[in-house]
């Protein structure tokens, strides 16, 4: 009640009047504003002669979008209104009767929204029957590549993954339109600064080339929402992010098994207790932590919002298996990044519920072994070596930045060490500042930060405000674990550059497109018909 009181008075107050207009009077100059206008398309807004257009619409109206627009979806499609590969109505009749006999295929097709054409005898030569069949792949090829690209980025060379990103990129813009949104113009603007930070590096040769791989990691996270629209298509691949997560699991496992001893990345003096760190395939346990960071609250996620209950099972399985795994990783920053993604989740799901947070910390020391309480407990000792590391490099790095915090230095690990050397306290070694915020800095400047924060504020922005409108339990669910866990991921990389590793930059840009593919999948109107209800290939599409 007095709440609402006060803010009657400050509404009518001279001091609120006077606040509203200084901001009106600032919109209206930053409207006025050429650079302003590239990114809402104000002077073309005003001449629309009296309509009024919401402000994502005006933005649409940006030159940045109308760059992405010709980008994404090309001048054929505005001609014509269609892309150039279309699905096909028929098929050669053999090939498409051995394509439908395939439980595999038809799995695949039906679940991906690629369904097996119906069979039409050819009457032409071998080559009329065979150009629908050749359609089909081209348009098939981004949602199955883009399939194949999310189980194996925990697995395969950074370098394969780019070569099998480059076709399926190239054939999504050929076959799919792309929604230009906030999202879709703040990646454009980001790939753009990577670029231009790439040749005002120190080190040009080798910031370009990280620039290119970035910059192509990075548009998975529209790729995906473009070729994954159904929600059959949303479910299929939360499954396949789990079953590449699983198969990181099984070879963690086997590495205790088999008592698998790697570089411990510890100082053996504080931590002698500890004979093997889990690093699966990733190379590095405190990079396996991060993608597990992301992996564990989706396999939690899926035991309740998946329908079918030998998936639930499975899903329930694969999260016990995964969280093995990260205490195995004697990831400090992990342990903490999962405690805040679970935290977060509370607080979203259920605010009344993080008074329990506490009492629940507090049965930790009961429940871990003394080896990963010892490792948990010393983010506080100020005498291990790995503590004192970080913080010789984070006082390097902000030395740095007080020069370069406008253009910043270029990306990799090549351009760090060029300039380190001349700002490291104490002779310090490294290969990155062990900060994602002030690496981010570092490498592209503060504009790059400025960025970078918009991507975010952009996914975030669609998460939310599907979490308002959404009213299904399971639904929300979903949406909350998928906050929760980016949320995590972040808070991680105030202790590491989690992007160090390519491979996982991948799997965090394939986890926001998979965020905004379900936000769009399942935010339909409640009268909308449901195109999930008949499964596009009968007895295959029904993952949910």
């Amino acid at each position: 009640m007095w709440v609402s009181v006060i803010f009657r008075w400050m509404d009518g107050s001279l001091f609120f009047r006077g606040l509203t207009a200084v901001m009106d009077f600032l919109r209206k100059v930053a409207m006025g504003s050429f650079i302003v206008g590239w990114f809402t398309g104000e002077d073309r807004r005003q001449r629309e002669k009296g309509r009024d257009i919401e402000p994502e619409g005006a933005l649409k109206l940006g030159f940045f979008a109308e760059l992405a627009d010709t980008v994404f979806n090309g001048w054929q499609s505005r001609l014509s209104g269609e892309k150039l590969f279309r699905p096909p109505k028929n098929w050669p009749q053999g090939l498409s009767n051995l394509a439908r006999g395939s439980w595999v295929v038809g799995l695949l097709s039906g679940s991906l929204a690629t369904p097996i054409p119906d069979g039409k005898a050819a009457k032409g030569p071998l080559s009329d029957g065979l150009r629908p069949a050749l359609t089909w792949a081209f348009f098939a090829l981004p949602v199955w590549g883009m399939a194949a690209v999310t189980l194996a980025a925990p697995a395969l060379p950074t370098m394969v993954m780019a070569g099998l990103l480059v076709p399926v990129f190239l054939f999504a813009i050929l076959s799919r339109p792309f929604e230009i949104t906030p999202l879709t113009v703040a990646l454009i603007l980001f790939i753009a600064v990577n670029f231009l930070g790439g040749f005002l590096s120190a080190t040009p040769g080798s910031s370009l080339r990280i620039a290119a791989l970035v910059s192509l990691f990075m548009l998975v996270a529209l790729i995906i929402p473009a070729v994954c629209r159904e929600k059959s298509s949303v479910d299929f691949f939360f499954l396949v992010f789990l079953a590449g997560a699983g198969l990181t699991g099984i070879v963690g496992l086997y590495q205790v098994l088999a008592g698998y001893v790697g570089q411990l990345y510890l100082d053996m003096e504080v931590f002698w207790d500890i004979r093997f760190r889990v690093v699966s395939t990733l190379g590095n346990p405190n990079v396996y932590g991060m993608y597990l960071v992301l992996a564990v609250p989706l396999a939690a996620a899926c035991v309740f919002f998946l329908k079918h209950p030998l998936l639930k099972i499975l899903c329930a399985g694969l999260t016990g298996l995964l969280l093995v795994n990260l205490l195995l990783t004697y990831s400090r920053g992990s342990y903490l990044a999962l405690a805040i993604t679970v935290g977060v989740f509370v607080l979203i799901m259920e605010k009344r519920f993080v008074v329990l947070f506490i009492p629940a910390l507090m049965t930790v020391p009961f429940l871990l072994p003394p080896a990963m309480m010892n490792r948990l407990l010393s983010i506080f000792d100020m005498t291990d070596t790995s503590a004192a590391f970080r913080i010789s490099i984070w006082r390097g790095s902000v030395r740095i930045i007080q020069d370069f915090w406008m253009s910043g230095i270029g990306q990799g690990a090549e351009a760090f060490n060029r300039i380190f050397p001349y700002y490291a306290p104490a002779a310090a070694v490294a290969e990155h500042s062990h900060n994602l915020i002030l690496q981010v800095i570092l490498e592209l400047g503060i504009v790059g930060l400025v960025v970078f924060i918009a991507v975010l504020a952009c996914y975030f922005r669609v998460m939310v405000n599907f979490l308002r409108r959404a009213t299904e339990l399971r639904l929300r669910l979903m949406a909350a674990a998928l906050v929760a866990a980016v949320i995590g991921f972040l808070f991680q990389g105030l202790t590491d550059h989690v992007f160090y590793n390519f491979r996982v930059l991948l799997v965090f840009y394939i986890f926001m497109g998979l965020g905004i593919a379900f936000a769009k999948a399942y935010d339909a109107p409640p009268d909308a018909p449901n195109k999930d209800d008949t499964p596009i290939v009968s007895g295959y599409s029904d993952f949910s």
